[in-house]
């Protein structure tokens, strides 16, 4: 079980780190970690000014990660931010955070400025949230997360996320489906997102407070 071992300052903001049974972030990886963190935080700040203050970033080793990139983060309401990563990979944890630590942070902290305001109770209302965080990522980091890279046919996918109930299973449309898909929900939101701000002229950053309806009436053809 992971438990604090270090907390370092990162003004206007705090990093916690994390130990398994297992895993101690070395002084590299805080050193890295920080550097990242830091600059990335104030780099957002200026992009979203109603971003909370401060943020406490919680760092912790950890499997359970995007399998792809061996890392992920969580929001924590109201200012937290949760950054898992994988010690075991290649390169380790200093090369994952110099490849992805950024664009998480700027995925999470796009979440936590928008649940100030905006709580999202349908899976399309949570899709419309993940497309905008992800398409801010992209727009702003330079991130190519496969999450957000729609395919051709993602109408019909828009089309079949409207019609679930409120209650349908995120797991299976926001992360993995059982007939294979991954990431439904992301790039269904994605999508919408894109032409919103195609239409509208908006960004990601200026959207970031808009109610998921309001996004998909941009989107729409009408």
């Amino acid at each position: 079980m992971p438990q604090r071992v270090a907390t370092t300052a990162m003004t206007p903001s705090s990093i916690r780190y994390l130990r398994s049974d297992t895993y101690t972030f070395s002084s590299n990886d805080r050193r890295v970690i920080h550097t990242t963190a830091t600059a990335t935080v104030r780099e957002v700040r200026q992009l979203l000014p109603s971003l909370p203050t401060p943020i406490e970033l919680t760092v912790r080793p950890g499997a359970d990660v995007i399998r792809e990139i061996g890392q992920g983060g969580d929001a924590m309401p109201p200012n937290g931010v949760m950054w898992t990563v994988d010690p075991n990979r290649p390169g380790g944890v200093a090369a994952i955070a110099k490849s992805w630590l950024r664009a998480c942070l700027y995925h999470e902290l796009h979440h936590l400025t928008r649940a100030a305001v905006r709580h999202p109770s349908s899976i399309v209302e949570h899709a419309v949230s993940e497309g905008m965080a992800t398409a801010f990522e992209r727009d702003f980091a330079g991130s190519a997360a496969p999450w957000g890279q729609y395919p051709d046919n993602v109408p019909e996918w828009a089309l079949a996320l409207a019609s679930l109930p409120a209650n349908s299973s995120r797991g299976h449309w926001l992360f993995s489906h059982p007939d294979g898909r991954r990431w439904i929900g992301y790039k269904v939101g994605t999508y919408r997102v894109d032409r919103a701000m195609s239409k509208t002229g908006h960004t990601s950053a200026t959207l970031v407070t808009t109610p998921a309806a309001a996004v998909i009436s941009m989107a729409s053809d009408k």
